[in-house]
């Protein structure tokens, strides 16, 4: 597509007609005269009056093309093409694609260093007159000078946050929806073939497609420590391995300071591994395998709580709890006793369900008033619905339930919900559940999620520990409502609970409420990550109709062609300048004819 800077001056067009209109005013026919003595010359002249006429039309045209020439050169024309050392103002943005995988070593060289030449040559066509942001892993979109924007890309080291480069790329076209200019994205990544999706461009998009072939990756992909909390005894973890790799390297599973045995583990196998008894408290748990050319993903941790299992007791009339608290008792995660009271309020630990008679409810409530529960059941809902999923299970179809109301202030302790309204709650050593654990009110005790669910509140709920979550560098993560504080080994952030929480970084965050821990969050890389193949041009047009895409060495020459248009103002003028020395040459020729 073509345009113009200056367009008004294409009003001055007709005045290329000028040379023609003075060339016509200035001819002159010679009278004719007989002279006998001349006739023999007339060959001689006629040939050399088409001499110069042919010169005349040549410095007619010349003189025509100098005037269009100027006129426009001023009125400052772009086109559509790569390689133009200059362009007209322009908006671009600028993704570079710094996410875990551009940690990957290929040809010994990092990728990210290929990308950050890729983004010096795209700058250095940039002019002070462009708009350029730039948009890295982190999803913050920068726009800053050029010089201050090639700081920061040299300071540029690979982030353990996750680019979904569908949304970089939808982010990056608001960006230039308002701009005041033509824009274009500029997207250089090692176009990992995970990190695709598909959005729909508005504007041009340019790809530099790197040449560089990813090295075969071998990463650990989960780490699982098993329900929680560990009893005292022997426990069991699972590892999986991810990657593109068909090798097998030695995987090793670290439990505090406290190095195991390695064993082989390769891509496509979960490996169980057996650890040692240890003492009530809080343990780390590290899955290692041997460094290869992508490192990043060679480690991950994990954090597990010991604890006695509780000493539970419950209703043998109570059919599906029964059955779920035998099967917990005959797998070792249950045993009997009062410490835990599963169905009603008992006078110590709690999991209290509504009661069959609901007459009952306000003796119920006067009860757990009298404990110091804020939470009271309310009227009864009848209306299928979907409770939602969590730290405590899969989502679940719930029938019938009670409303749960809270007492003096905003709700605290929600463990669970139901359109938008409690549905499991806690409050000191009390759980309170919303619907009766049975398949007439929810589907809950047919699921296979039954009788983990059982265990998650007899040994952690109900004990004041809410959740053991995982989660990704970046990506929020949702805080139990108790949480008033995230900590590691050197900072503490204060979170509202019950809201989203950004972990910056892999690692072990512990949540607190004053000095009570209730959980911790394991941050690790996501697994997608450790799947480095490449995706090549035929997928690209599929899932982002109308890119363009060159080998990541030309990025810079087609930079700025897309968007914003090359400048024809230099090649113009310098036309305009031959022209001139042309139109000399010819009028001089031709007043030495004439």
């Amino acid at each position: 597509m073509s345009g113009f800077l200056n367009p008004l001056w294409l009003w001055a067009l007709p005045a290329a007609a000028l040379p023609l209109i003075l060339h016509l005013v200035a001819r002159r026919q010679p009278p004719t005269v007989a002279f006998p003595a001349v006739r023999y010359l007339q060959q001689v002249t006629r040939d050399h009056q088409r001499r110069l006429k042919l010169q005349h039309w040549l410095l007619l045209l010349v003189r025509t093309l100098l005037v269009l020439a100027l006129i426009l050169a001023a009125a400052g024309p772009t086109v559509a093409r790569d390689g133009l050392a200059s362009h007209a103002p322009a908006a671009l943005v600028l993704i570079l694609d710094n996410s875990p995988s551009s940690g990957a070593v290929s040809g010994g060289t990092p990728v990210l260093d290929r990308l950050r030449s890729a983004t010096r040559t795209v700058l250095d066509k940039a002019t002070p007159e462009d708009a350029v942001w730039l948009i890295t892993s982190d999803g913050l979109a920068r726009r800053a000078p050029v010089e201050r924007l090639r700081a920061a890309i040299d300071s540029l080291h690979p982030s353990e946050i996750r680019l979904d480069l569908g949304v970089a790329l939808a982010q990056a076209g608001d960006l230039l929806t308002n701009a005041d200019r033509p824009g274009e994205i500029v997207l250089l990544s090692d176009l990992q073939r995970s990190a695709l999706s598909a959005v729909r461009l508005t504007v041009p998009v340019l790809v530099g497609m790197p040449d560089l072939i990813p090295p075969p990756n071998l990463g650990v992909a989960t780490l699982e420590p098993g329900p929680q909390p560990w009893s005292p005894g022997e426990n069991r973890v699972r590892v999986r391995l991810a990657g593109d790799s068909g090798r097998t390297s030695p995987l090793s599973v670290q439990l505090g300071d406290r190095t195991g045995r390695p064993q082989l583990a390769g891509v496509g196998t979960t490996v169980e591994v057996l650890l040692p008894a240890v003492a009530s408290g809080w343990w780390s748990l590290t899955a290692d395998l041997d460094p290869d050319e992508f490192r990043a993903d060679d480690r991950r941790r994990t954090l597990f709580r010991v604890l006695p299992v509780a000493r539970a007791q419950w209703d043998p009339a109570d059919l599906y709890l029964s059955a779920a608290a035998m099967t917990l008792l005959e797998g070792g995660r249950l045993q009997q006793g009062s410490q835990v009271t599963l169905g009603w309020l008992g006078p110590a630990a709690s999991v209290v369900a509504p009661p069959q008679d609901l007459a009952s409810l306000g003796s119920l409530n006067r009860a757990l008033e009298r404990r110091g529960i804020p939470w009271r059941f309310a009227g009864p809902v009848v209306q299928p619905q979907a409770s939602d999923s969590g730290p405590l299970g899969p989502p679940a179809r719930v029938s019938r339930r009670l409303r749960l109301t809270y007492v003096g202030g905003a709700p605290r302790g929600i463990a669970a919900t139901v359109g938008g309204e409690p549905w499991i709650v806690h409050a000191g050593d009390v759980v309170l559940l919303g619907s009766r654990l049975d398949p007439a009110w929810t589907d809950l005790p047919t699921s296979a999620g039954f009788v983990p669910l059982v265990d998650a509140l007899a040994n952690r709920l109900v004990r004041g520990e809410q959740a053991l979550l995982s989660g990704f560098p970046g990506t929020p993560v949702r805080l139990p409502d108790d949480v008033e504080q995230v900590t590691d080994s050197v900072r503490a952030w204060r979170v509202e609970g019950g809201a989203s929480w950004r972990p910056p970084a892999t690692g072990i965050y512990l949540l607190r409420s004053g000095a009570d821990t209730l959980g911790a969050v394991a941050v690790n890389l996501d697994p997608r990550e450790s799947e480095l193949s490449a995706a090549n041009r035929t997928d690209l047009e599929a899932l982002w109709p109308g890119v363009r895409a060159v080998p990541l060495a030309r990025v810079g020459e087609a930079a700025f062609a897309s968007g914003a248009q090359g400048h024809l103002r230099g090649p113009l003028l310098w036309l305009a300048l031959l022209l001139g020395l042309v139109e000399v040459a010819l009028a001089s020729a031709r007043r030495r004819a004439a």
